[in-house]
């Protein structure tokens, strides 16, 4: 982490090129993710590896929301969706087969490098592909509703598994390499990057808000999110979620399921690897 963060903070933009004249190791991604997360146990101290699936409520500065929150899972808003998911999920393709059928991955192990493509897998990619291997039209919101609906029922099989995704491949090396080059740059009016906000003021205030830790980020999603639910639009995936982030900083959002939010969840996902999932989950 201190070799990432003096790279950050030090050089801006020199991150994108400081490994670009040779291709990162399986063993630098490791040292990576052991820096990550010790970086996070030093400066929370009180807060274990596994309590970051709670996202910004396990920080000691979400302590006064917190209890408002634990009421608000005695009876989750999410409940009556996630209902309607499990129906959306056993409801039978016209040829009589379902999304049982689907060769799906562990969700604990997505993003999923697949070498004959040089592409990643991702969940809502996997599900599309096997709505049209079925005959049946595939999702066109890939950001909310029903997608994420989807996604939040059968991740939710795999609640409590740590996160494992393969990056032994040289191909998933680079593809790490994107995402870690896009979690550090700036980018905006703004000028900020993934982890000014998510690492190095983690834990701070902004508008009277608390900043979430990286540590975390994506093993609670799809989320139901109070802001979106004022609006009628509750569930968002991974990528929903990147693009608002990228708008905030006045930034234009890239597209959902392209090659930069697809190797920045795959960045995220390494990074979090050990901590389990727990979804759905509900933010603010």
């Amino acid at each position: 982490m201190k070799k990432l963060v003096s790279l950050a903070v030090g050089m801006g933009m020199a991150v994108l090129t400081a490994s670009t004249a040779q291709a990162i190791s399986e063993a630098e991604i490791n040292n990576d993710i052991a820096e990550f997360q010790g970086f996070f146990l030093k400066r929370f101290p009180g807060v274990a590896l596994e309590d970051y699936v709670d996202g910004v409520n396990a920080l000691p500065q979400y302590a006064h929301r917190r209890a408002n929150w634990e009421l608000m899972m005695d009876f989750p808003p999410y409940e009556p969706e996630m209902e309607k998911a499990e129906e959306e999920w056993s409801k039978a393709f016209a040829n009589g087969k379902g999304f049982d059928d689907c060769n799906l991955a562990p969700a604990n192990t997505y993003p999923v490098y697949d070498e004959a493509s040089d592409d990643l897998r991702t969940l809502v990619a996997d599900l599309n592909g096997c709505l049209k291997a079925n005959g049946e039209k595939p999702i066109k919101n890939v950001k909310r509703g029903k997608m994420a609906r989807l996604i939040a029922h059968y991740k939710s099989q795999f609640n409590d598994e740590p996160m494992a995704v393969d990056f032994s491949a040289a191909g998933a090396q680079a593809w790490y390499e994107k995402g870690r080059q896009f979690y550090w740059a700036k980018r905006g009016q703004l000028n900020f990057s993934c982890a000014n906000c998510h690492v190095q003021n983690a834990g701070n205030s902004i508008r009277g808000d608390v900043l979430s830790a990286g540590l975390g980020h994506g093993v609670g999603f799809p989320v139901y999110r109070t802001k979106w639910a004022v609006a009628g639009k509750p569930w968002g995936t991974m990528h929903r979620r990147y693009g608002g982030c990228n708008k905030q900083v006045r930034a234009s959002p890239f597209k959902a399921q392209g090659t930069e939010y697809k190797a920045l969840e795959y960045y995220e996902a390494i990074m979090n690897t050990g901590v389990p999932l727990k979804v759905p989950s509900q933010r603010q």
